[in-house]
């Protein structure tokens, strides 16, 4: 036990103790009751005694014991929500925070973002150097999406392998869309040292925006329709689900999404 433990527990601990001695006296009235009151205050000051001396002795070990279970309750339910590899959020994550933010009212768009071609990068490089490849990608996910303007929620999680997920909250379309390009632009710019290479590494994101009843998995099969429309016209760029034009996306400044 550790002092900081035990300065914890102390006020539970008085508090079972007192109730404890409580007990112990109305059990202690009973037998007098029934046996005579002869030696009562020998009996009273033993039932004190007693009390003082085995309750917060029994109870400290019992309520520390109670302390560390919970927080190793708590730990577990985090370690639960997070990705081991990139330290993001999981997929698990990703769904509880967008059910709480689907239950308000606002704009909400989520992206799907996927690394181009990550199972060459595996296949030439070997898994380590795919395993930096995510870190690297979670990372700048991670900066782009903190730095974007804004007060609303704004969440990143990897929900499977080589694919990440975002959720921005009271964004218009147009600073949605915007946050994607800087998205594609940020990582572009950022190659993967490799063991003995430097690897060029790219993303598609596709972008939906949430529409009164749609669930968080309508919306995010939207952007990954989305995704999959950028990666089928040639990789390394965004597209939103409700634009169709399929001419090559303008790029909007990545700037202005940074905040100030």
């Amino acid at each position: 036990m550790t002092r900081g433990e035990i300065s914890n527990a102390l006020g539970r601990v008085i508090l079972i103790t007192l109730a404890l001695m409580a007990a112990s006296y109305v059990l202690l009235i009973g037998v007098l009751v029934l046996t005579g009151f002869d030696d009562a205050l020998l009996h009273y000051t033993i039932a004190t005694v007693f009390t003082l001396i085995l309750a917060p002795a029994a109870a400290f070990p019992l309520v520390i014991m109670s302390d560390r279970i919970r927080l190793a309750k708590v730990e577990l339910e985090a370690l639960l929500r997070i990705d081991g590899l990139t330290e993001l959020p999981n997929r698990r994550a990703f769904f509880e925070k967008a059910g709480e933010v689907f239950a308000e009212d606002g704009p909400i768009s989520l992206m799907m973002i996927d690394v181009d071609h990550f199972k060459a990068v595996n296949d030439n490089y070997g898994h380590d150097t795919g395993d930096r490849v995510l870190r690297s990608v979670a990372q700048s996910i991670q900066q782009v999406v903190a730095g974007a303007t804004g007060t609303g929620v704004k969440f990143a999680a990897r929900i499977g392998g080589e694919e990440f997920a975002v959720l921005v909250e009271d964004l218009d379309a147009t600073l949605a869309d915007r946050l994607a390009n800087e998205l594609v632009l940020k990582i572009g710019q950022l190659p993967v040292r490799g063991a003995a290479h430097s690897i060029a590494v790219t993303v598609s994101v596709g972008v939906a925006h949430r529409r009164h009843g749609d669930s968080p998995d309508m919306v995010l099969r939207a952007a990954d329709g989305a995704c999959y429309r950028a990666k089928r016209l040639g990789r390394n760029q965004w597209r939103d689900a409700d634009i169709f034009d399929d001419e090559p996306m303008p790029q909007a400044p990545a700037k202005a999404m940074t905040a100030a």
